[in-house]
């Protein structure tokens, strides 16, 4: 590898899997770590745009092919992180739907994550703080975070795996339906009796959200 450092595309994909979130990793096909699951990434190609890169390594690596828009989390420049030699990784954050249907993918839970490759734990970190720093503020990511319906107990346990995954101490949840009654984004749906107990407060995007 040249001394000048290469750009790599490297994609941070979340996934709500059983109620708690997921980054999904891929098998790595080539050295080094071959064999070892990693985030998704690519050498940035010349000519090629970032969120082409984003959409190249997730179709590649990970076999998704849903329609994505990717949030720039934050350039990693240790010239260390990639034995090769000088790398850059700009990572991007992108929310999955879907899980892919790919043998060589994993999804490994944002609380309980393994010890990955390069420094991918520590993107995931940065990755996880931008997103909760981003809910309410970015619409988009929050609309794909949360999906087209959801309850109050959505929010508050995505924001507690967040913060954990970020690092920070436990947002306050005490007024977060307040927030939601009081947010014209947002419109409340009519409860659905869950058991005997008192039914979670749903919520739906306003149309004109």
């Amino acid at each position: 590898m040249p001394q000048q450092p290469l750009v790599s595309i490297d994609a941070v994909p979340f996934i709500v899997v059983d109620d708690s979130l997921h980054v999904i990793t891929a098998r790595r096909q080539w050295d080094p770590f071959i064999g070892q699951y990693a985030l998704p990434g690519v050498l940035l190609n010349a000519h090629e745009r970032l969120n082409e890169a984003v959409a190249r390594a997730l179709a590649d690596k990970a076999g998704v092919t849903e329609k994505v828009t990717p949030q720039l989390v934050a350039v990693f420049d240790d010239f260390e992180r990639d034995e090769r030699g000088p790398t850059l990784s700009m990572a991007h954050l992108v929310i999955l739907s879907h899980m892919p249907e790919d043998e060589n993918v994993a999804a490994e839970p944002l609380l309980n994550l393994p010890v990955l490759p390069f420094d991918h734990n520590a993107i995931i970190t940065r990755t996880a703080a931008m997103l909760l720093d981003s809910l309410w503020i970015n619409q988009e990511v929050t609309r794909a975070l949360l999906g087209e319906q959801f309850t109050t107990a959505d929010v508050v346990a995505r924001m507690k795996e967040l913060a954990v995954a970020a690092g920070r101490p436990e947002p306050v949840m005490n007024n977060v339906g307040r927030a939601l009654a009081t947010n014209k984004s947002v419109a409340k749906l009519p409860a659905v009796a869950v058991g005997t107990g008192r039914p979670p407060a749903r919520w739906q995007w306003a149309e004109n959200a």
